[in-house]
């Protein structure tokens, strides 16, 4: 099959777009390079849009499209089987039906805009939504197994409060670990209030990216994924929908400390533990939760079994044949992007 792969399209910098695979933070970038590694390995041809620069090999094509307008002419005369959209609705899918076949995957929380043949990545982001689930991959080639663990917590995401950093080192702090706190902050005032309650555990090192960010997570003694329901960039309360750290946390040997938002209960069993929502831990109890983590080598071997990219490229590339074929879900309307979902972080 000829695939089109449709990144969304945010900058790096004012001059470089954010890269397949990103330079920094990019949790739907790094789904991207998965899968298109997956498809070149099943034997299908890529081309990839929404992010110039990427460094990809020579037979997949990276186009510039970067806008609507640019998918939407692109669109109109493409010469591809399926066309796989990553950018949450900025894709029209009714552009695309003319000459090829549509699938999306909902990578935000609520409603997707366009439902029509929309995958979602866990059962507590489809709570809103009907259609299929595939969990997001991880490329084990890609991180590094360590069996011995050092002495920090890591937190990598974006810093804010409904990614529960706060309550990160709260926990370090309670436990008696340094927190590597990595990831992008767009709340300074947040970030500030972090810095000031736990300035003797945190250790800020801002996106982290390739070898480094790779160590980081394998030498961390778990990683922590404490995802709150409290009201997200959206508007409604934060239901965390995919969690692509915990899969990479996994196929590393770390294990994970969560919350149980979203899809974190669906993920979490068998390579981590789970805490309260909130900051009220007593250092009794989060060493309790630290001593009793899974072993590394089972935590591999669970993270291996779940969400290996080359299983999840062959679960879409049954969904795109079943498109060619005639399959159809969803509704073809859009329903509005961010419309609040009904478990809200709440599962």
């Amino acid at each position: 099959m000829k695939i089109a792969m449709v990144n969304p399209p945010f900058r790096f910098t004012t001059d470089q777009w954010i890269t397949v695979p990103p330079q920094g933070y990019g949790a739907i970038q790094w789904v991207c390079a998965h899968l298109i590694r997956g498809m070149r390995a099943l034997g299908h041809e890529i081309t990839l849009l929404g992010a110039p620069g990427s460094p990809m090999p020579p037979d997949v094509k990276v186009l510039d499209a970067t806008t609507p307008a640019h998918f939407d002419t692109w669109a109109a005369r493409a010469d591809v089987d399926i066309v796989h959209d990553h950018t949450n609705g900025l894709i029209d899918p009714a552009i695309v039906t003319r000459r090829a076949g549509f699938l999306s995957t909902h990578h935000l929380t609520g409603s997707p805009r366009h439902a029509l043949n929309c995958t979602y990545v866990s059962t507590a982001q489809r709570a809103a939504a009907d259609g299929p689930i595939i969990p997001l991959p991880v490329d084990p080639e890609q991180h590094r197994f360590r069996g011995q663990k050092d002495d920090y917590l890591l937190f990598l995401g974006r810093i804010s409060a409904h990614k529960g950093a706060y309550e990160a080192a709260a926990f370090a702090a309670a436990a008696g670990f340094r927190l590597m706190l990595a990831g992008p902050c767009w709340e300074p005032e947040y970030l500030d209030r972090i810095e000031v309650d736990f300035v003797h555990v945190i250790d800020r090192v801002g996106e982290v990216g390739g070898a480094e960010r790779r160590d980081m997570i394998a030498g961390a003694r778990a990683v922590l994924v404490l995802s709150q329901p409290v009201t997200g960039p959206w508007g409604h309360p934060w239901c965390e929908p995919g969690a692509t750290v915990v899969s990479e946390a996994a196929v590393s040997g770390t294990p994970v400390i969560a919350t149980r938002n979203g899809c974190l209960p669906e993920l979490v069993p068998g390579v981590g533990r789970f805490v309260e929502y909130e900051s009220s831990f007593t250092a009794r109890d989060a060493r309790d939760v630290i001593d009793d983590l899974p072993e590394p080598r089972t935590v591999r071997q669970i993270g291996l079994q779940r969400w290996h990219y080359m299983s999840i490229a062959r679960q879409y590339e049954a969904l795109y044949r079943g498109v060619l074929a005639g399959n159809q879900w969803g509704d073809v309307g859009p329903t509005g992007v961010g419309s609040a979902s009904p478990i809200c972080g709440e599962s």
